[in-house]
């Protein structure tokens, strides 16, 4: 049974859900579209189509939203003409340099809600215990805060010991299995069968997706091998519930697998490594965030937020209404003012 916290910032919600030790099993972040106009798994939205590939199976659009998609083109229906203007179902989201991966849809645009995809990140979970009220803002926002942390770390602990070390690549995920640390005892699994385990928890934590290669310890063969193959294939489509593909290990030791694209990977909702085109907007949300919870743990004291050009100008320009919640929830214990600092998108100090 997995433990849930919800917790709500400024502009945005984040649902944890974590194993009884405390480990992080899933991260759910809803973002108000006023803030993040990108579009979201389960829209259906209009979309003009600028260009058709026959030779290569795919056609182009431009959605709504600004961005460019693409879908396949099914061999049994004729494709759209350039120009047509068609509703589309959004089934992965676009982020760095992937586009979005669009299906032409018959029925009338829509946005999914909040409340929507968080039931539908809620379906995906084997069974949780909601535990949100047993908590106070500052703990949920240190559980939710550390378990981000755990999910862009590049080295994390494999179960009873040894090392995973992730490596993001323009085609690829490299995952490596170090058995630094581990110490193997009679009735512990093996390394390559704790280390398959925990990849694919980091992989769903993670919200990774495409191509991936495990560079295992040794090279498995035969029916340990395809065993180990198999494990994987099963851990990794009970987590994320999308499609899997896992061939067994090479004769070098490296298990390939491939899972399908849904929402944007969560080291997108992070200032140091999101995609360019989002960092301003991942500064502001981060501000709100420091913001909020620095105003929660001292609900006497005054602040003053001070901003960089920058973001001193997203914020002016953003439709969201950012000054009115952050009032609402902290009692305009919190003031707004110019960074003078050079190398910094934001800084908080007490009055």
């Amino acid at each position: 049974m997995l433990e849930l916290i919800d917790i709500s910032w400024i502009g945005e919600r984040w649902s944890l859900a974590s194993l009884p030790n405390g480990e992080p099993v899933s991260l759910f972040i809803w973002r108000d579209r006023d803030i993040d106009t990108s579009a979201r798994c389960g829209d259906v939205l209009p979309a003009i189509v600028k260009s058709i590939d026959r030779a290569g199976g795919m056609g182009f659009v431009d959605l709504s939203a600004g961005e460019q998609a693409f879908f396949n083109i099914s061999k049994s229906r004729t494709p759209p003409v350039d120009g047509a203007h068609i509703n589309v179902s959004v089934r992965a989201e676009a982020y760095r340099d992937k586009l979005a991966n669009v299906s032409p849809a018959s029925g009338p645009p829509i946005t999914q809600s909040e409340n929507d995809a968080r039931d539908a990140w809620l379906e995906r979970l084997p069974g949780y215990s909601d535990l949100t009220d047993e908590f106070s803002f500052g703990q949920k926002a240190e559980m939710c805060r550390a378990a981000f942390d755990a999910a862009l770390a590049s080295t994390v602990t494999i179960d009873n010991g040894g090392k995973l070390h992730f490596d993001y690549t323009r085609a690829l995920t490299a995952i490596d299995v170090d058995s630094s640390g581990r110490v193997q005892r009679s009735g512990v699994p093996g390394l390559n069968t704790d280390a398959l385990a925990t990849a694919a928890r980091q992989i769903n934590l993670r919200g990774l997706a495409g191509l991936f290669v495990v560079d295992l310890e040794g090279a498995p063969k035969g029916e340990k091998a395809k065993g180990l193959a198999a494990q994987f294939e099963t851990k990794l489509k009970a987590l994320t519930g999308r499609t899997v593909r896992v061939l067994p290990p090479s004769a070098f030791g490296l298990i390939e697998a491939t899972v399908a694209r849904r929402e944007k990977p969560l080291f997108e909702f992070a200032t140091e490594t999101c995609s360019a085109e989002r960092l301003t907007l991942e500064a502001f949300l981060s501000a709100m965030r420091e913001a909020l919870t620095l105003a929660e743990s001292d609900r006497s004291a005054f602040f003053t937020l001070k901003t960089s050009v920058a973001l001193t100008e997203y914020m002016k320009q953003t439709a969201f209404d950012w000054q009115g919640e952050l009032k609402a929830r902290t009692g305009g214990r919190i003031k707004w003012g110019p960074l003078n600092k050079t190398g910094l998108d934001y800084q908080i100090e007490l009055i």
